[in-house]
């Protein structure tokens, strides 16, 4: 559930920056994504967590987020075998809105490194993103995985 939420907060936070930094009307966006699948109880959660993090003040939001981030990790010929390229590319979304930063992002190319020979999926790289985004690392200790034959693989 934890990496539905994370989509969410990339959702909502590219939704402020395409508006400015404004929120625009909240049941416009709750429709579109209950349109797409997302529960009340993700969609409120989701919410919160950005409103915790960067405040609720007045209407408008991200006013000393940089419009870029600065600066490109590029993979190694290893990773980029060790990483589907969706996967490399939710992470780098992730660095640019600001959700992880620099060195959380080589915390999730080590970890997803851990897992083995196979590349690792966006959904991999989803719920290994949620443990450093809403600060759950711990839980990365029992994940179990699961690769392109559906098989779990044990992250150690």
């Amino acid at each position: 559930m934890e990496s539905k939420i994370l989509e969410i907060v990339v959702y909502l936070i590219d939704h402020i920056r395409e508006n400015q930094g404004r929120l625009s009307d909240m049941d416009d966006v709750s429709s579109d994504l209950r349109s797409m699948g997302y529960t009340d109880n993700e969609i409120s959660s989701a919410y919160c967590w950005v409103m915790d993090r960067y405040g609720s003040g007045d209407s408008v939001y991200f006013s000393d987020f940089p419009d870029e981030h600065f600066s490109s990790r590029i993979l190694t010929h290893a990773e980029r075998f060790q990483f589907a390229t969706d996967a490399h590319g939710f992470l780098l979304k992730l660095l640019n809105l600001g959700l992880i930063d620099d060195e959380q992002l080589e915390m999730v190319l080590d970890r997803g490194a851990m897992l083995g020979p196979k590349p690792i999926t966006l959904e991999q790289v989803k719920l290994i993103a949620t443990s450093y985004v809403f600060g759950e690392i711990g839980d990365l200790e029992n994940l179990a995985w699961i690769d392109s034959d559906d098989s779990p693989l044990q992250v150690h």
